[in-house]
């Protein structure tokens, strides 16, 4: 990967990995057993590179003080999802931070508003990151297009992310490919090989909207990234 990006200008950014989006939680995520285990081999190899490690957590006060102001909250004005200090809040453990690892907790989708990212970014000199977690078109893909309007170029684990189905993560994947400048998209395997100096196979932006899908070619095109 170095003949595309400077390693030592790089992050990771692990999405929302928390226990609300197992099957028994609020929000569901779609195979997302192989979600935690792509991300948790990308985290491995990323930390043997030496990046940082940063991820995010959807983080509601529980009085609901903090929520969009058009949430739906319980019948004790809480949240339904992602409150703070609850079991299934938390990052899940099979891939939890570790001592040194930098966590953003956020109440908006992107991770960038109403948050000290960009400061951490900033201060770190980071000029790239490797992104991956959920849901691939909400909290994930506005984080990525926050991310894009500030300069910083993207690599996509795109197997290491997810949403309620599979097919909104690939139109959601899809969507961004087509305005990705200067990214790349790789799955899980392809960048441990990368990151361990080896042949690997990625998708390069090379021109604005290349991936006009339709519903016949969202999984070929997919397959194509």
């Amino acid at each position: 990967m170095s003949d595309w990006f400077r390693l030592e200008r790089s992050a990771v950014l692990a999405v929302d990995l928390q226990g609300e989006n197992l099957p028994e939680g609020a929000c569901t995520v779609e195979n997302y057993p192989d979600v935690l285990s792509k991300s948790q081999k990308v985290l491995v190899a990323c930390r043997r590179t030496g990046f940082p490690i940063i991820y995010t957590r959807h983080w509601l006060d529980p009085r609901g003080i903090d929520a969009p102001r058009y949430e739906s909250l319980d019948d004790r004005g809480r949240p339904p999802h992602s409150v703070a200090g609850s079991t299934r809040g938390e990052i899940c453990p099979e891939v939890a931070p570790q001592d040194g690892d930098i966590v953003i907790d956020k109440q908006r989708f992107t991770a960038f508003y109403g948050t000290k990212l960009d400061l951490v970014l900033n201060r770190m000199d980071i000029e790239h990151l490797i992104i991956f977690g959920v849901w691939t078109e909400a909290c994930l893909e506005t984080t990525v297009w926050d991310a894009l309007w500030r300069d910083v170029r993207i690599t996509l684990v795109k197997d290491a992310c997810g949403s309620a189905t599979e097919t909104i993560h690939k139109t959601a994947m899809l969507d961004m490919a087509n305005w990705l400048r200067g990214g790349m998209i790789i799955g899980a395997e392809e960048l441990v090989k990368a990151l361990d100096g080896n042949d690997y196979r990625a998708w390069r932006f090379e021109k604005p909207f290349s991936m006009p899908y339709r519903t016949e070619t969202i999984d070929s095109l997919y397959e194509s990234l």
